[in-house]
């Protein structure tokens, strides 16, 4: 059939034909793009500092700052099969120096992977030495190296060509423990010379010697922190010491140091072994080279991550605890970390803020970048060298094109010059918004470039409340001075009609509140004890202004959540729960109601529920006026000038428990004495009522299942 119109027909082949074309055009412009894009197989993350409590952190996906660049073994080194590598160095050129512990040789390679030669043992005196078993190697700046012979007690310092200069032993020293067993494991030194010594399971610290191989003393200990339990009893064992507790006491050991590096201004950092789920804080630590005291602010870190990783397989335990086993620190400060039981390396910068965390494996170790046991790292430049000491190989992870936007961003603000760093922030934003430190930045430089309203914007965004602080202050000071002489005058004003309405009030007693219970509930502020004696007597009083009281309440509550100043809440719209406000409110509410009658009806008590309800909604204006000012000031005031309103809100707390006290025990007709015993006894009612309430809920869920498992097993 023919079909005549006055448009032309167009043929379906054709457009076919074009919209193809039209596809393989716009593909082939996003190819580079999707080839750009870096694939790892294993989690890239980092943390987000403090999002809705105070020291809170939050793991989220962040881009890739690390990808793998070449993976070394035997063969693509060119040598025999490894024994088993122990630790991984670079030299000052650049060469890669491999210590295999097992097969008691050294390996040295150039900086593109090539093999120089290998050291297969040691002339000592004249004497062919093998240093099976050694643990730890080391260049100095000079090319001499210091090689850690841990089964043999001795640490070597020896040339190239595995000619021995000097060997550092267990020092004959009063400082040295009897029962002290030498077995070295690192061995660092700095630009003087000093050389630090870690030795297995000592507990003392690294061994400082002088340049001259003099032993100094042990340095940089951790101290054991008992938690409060521990020292309650501790303080209890030993007020109650007998001979059978005595016996069977242990000290507590700090736990040991597995590794220590020195950075370019020598300052020594050390890090942490395995630690306890309780301490797994202040892993890594950056002491002064003289009196190895911690000027890091890491006290209060955790280096590894906040959740153990629960994830099974066939070499790791359920839940198997974290071990920070290598670190380094580059020219920049940044510091680098190695957990040798899930195979992950941490990146932080020198506020010990995390960058992200790459690598894994779990023990499995069956991709590029995954480990089955990782027990060494070194910085080469910006690669990062991971040794693998069950599979025998290096892997090197190169830093991408984001990483080095984020350490550059990252170096440029430490130092101060934020301006020069907000391009950067805005090109790391528009790849990865997970990234904190990139918002933090842009709110600093828009600081600097005194853009404060932008400025408030981001520091919101990156939860920066120092940073926001300071916008703040400064947007503040500009709004005062800008409008000093109407906020003036605005406090003139009020304050003389205020005055003005108190004498007016005084002279001719005006009713401005024509409800009488809405009248006698606000003079429960000011005449308690009339209002409360009139509320027992003339049954006076209104359970509808109670249920409104209680509603303001709940909303106030709510609103101090959501809408109070950043710089003084913490509120996360993912976490936050209405419920469980209304539960801390109306509901504590609720509870103290019926507990207080419960307890009064069994100790003479003649106050009525209904009274007590009302009673203690009454109570409440001091406490939601509290609310109100908080919602108010919060968001004009600076946190330090806030204390004067926290010291309001307190006493307006305590009047609303004296308002408490006054209406309950004149509707119960108690003296001070027993309105204690009474409210003591409620807060233990409160106790036993929420107790029971849970009971009954998990044995509703239990019969809730064994209910739907019958019934499935009656249908199959």
């Amino acid at each position: 059939m023919k079909i005549s119109s006055g448009h032309k027909i167009i043929n379906p082949f054709r457009l076919f034909a074009c919209l193809g074309v039209m596809m393989f055009f716009l593909i082939s412009l996003s190819a580079p793009a999707l080839a750009a894009e870096v694939q790892v197989p294993y989690e890239n993350y980092t943390y987000w500092l403090d999002t809705n409590a105070k020291d809170s952190r939050k793991e989220v996906y962040s881009k890739p700052m690390y990808q793998v660049k070449t993976v070394l073994d035997a063969s693509t080194v060119g040598t025999k099969a490894f024994g088993q590598l122990s630790d991984v160095c670079i030299d000052r050129n650049g060469n890669i120096y491999l210590l295999d512990g097992g097969g008691s040789r050294i390996i040295i390679l150039d900086s593109k992977y090539s093999l120089i030669k290998e050291i297969n043992s040691l002339n000592l005196d004249g004497d062919s030495v093998s240093f099976e078993g050694a643990q730890g190697i080391f260049v100095r700046s000079d090319d001499l190296i210091y090689l850690c012979d841990t089964e043999n007690a001795r640490v070597f310092l020896t040339d190239i060509n595995g000619d021995v200069s000097q060997v550092l032993s267990k020092p004959d020293s009063p400082l040295i423990p009897e029962d002290f067993r030498f077995r070295p494991l690192e061995a660092k030194n700095d630009s003087e010379g000093h050389v630090y010594i870690l030795s297995a399971g000592s507990y003392y610290g690294a061994l400082l010697y002088a340049p001259d191989g003099q032993f100094i003393s042990f340095y940089g200990a951790n101290a054991v922190n008992p938690g409060i339990t521990q020292v309650f009893s501790n303080i209890w064992n030993r007020i109650f010491i007998n001979t059978a507790k005595k016996s069977a006491s242990a000290r507590a050991l700090p736990f040991c140091i597995v590794d220590v590096c020195i950075d370019r201004d020598d300052f020594v950092y050390t890090a942490t072994g395995n630690t306890t789920d309780n301490s797994r804080i202040e892993q890594i630590k950056k002491l002064n080279p003289g009196d190895g005291v911690n000027i890091q602010k890491s006290g209060s870190i955790n280096f590894t991550d906040q959740n153990i990783n629960i994830t099974t397989n066939t070499t790791k335990e359920k839940g198997f605890s974290q071990d920070i086993c290598s670190l380094d620190v580059d020219q920049d400060g940044f510091i680098y970390c190695l957990d040798s039981t899930y195979g992950r390396v941490f990146l932080y910068n020198r506020d010990c803020r995390l960058l992200s965390a790459f690598g894994g494996g779990m023990g499995e170790g069956r991709q590029a970048g995954t480990f089955t046991m990782a027990n060494s790292m070194a910085l080469s430049g910006s690669d990062v060298l991971v040794c693998d000491s069950t599979k025998n190989t290096i892997t090197i992870f190169e830093i991408t094109a984001f990483g080095s936007m984020v350490k550059q961003g990252g170096v440029l603000t430490q130092n101060g010059k934020y301006i020069e760093s907000r391009e950067i922030w805005e090109s790391v934003l528009a790849q990865d918004r997970n990234c904190q430190l990139a918002y933090s930045g842009m709110a600093r430089a828009y600081l600097a470039e005194e853009n404060y309203t932008e400025a408030l914007s981001f520091s919101k965004q990156a939860f920066d409340r120092e940073t926001y602080s300071q916008a703040f202050s400064e947007l503040q000071g500009s709004f005062l001075s800008d409008h000093f002489l109407l906020l003036f005058v605005g406090i003139v004003v009020l304050i003389g009609g205020l005055l003005a309405f108190m004498v007016l009030s005084m002279r001719k007693k005006p009713v401005i509140i024509k409800n009488k219970q809405l009248r006698l509930m606000f003079s429960t502020m000011l005449h308690p004890v009339n209002s409360f004696s009139e509320i027992k007597e003339k049954q006076q009083g209104s359970i509808a202004i109670c249920v409104v009281l209680v509603a303001i309440y709940y909303i106030f509550s709510i609103l101090k959540e959501l809408c109070g100043g950043f710089m003084f809440t913490y509120y996360d719209a993912k976490s936050f729960n209405s419920l469980w406000v209304l539960a801390q409110s109306v509901g504590l509410i609720a509870l103290w109601i019926i507990g207080n009658w419960a307890v009064s009806t069994l100790l003479g008590g003649t106050g009525k529920i209904k009274e007590i309800a009302i009673v203690t909604c009454y109570s409440l204006p001091p406490v939601i006026l509290g609310q109100i000012l908080f919602l108010f000031f919060s968001n004009v005031l600076m946190p330090e000038d806030f204390a004067f309103l926290a010291i309001l809100q307190t006493v307006l707390l305590i009047y609303t428990f004296m308002l408490l006290a006054i209406g309950l025990m004149k509707i119960h007709d108690y003296t001070m004495s027993e309105f204690l015993k009474t409210s003591l006894l409620t807060v233990l009612s409160i106790a036993v009522i929420v107790f029971l309430m849970i009971l009954i809920v998990i044995l509703v869920q239990q019969l809730f299942g064994f209910v739907l498992t019958l019934v499935s097993e009656l249908t199959m």
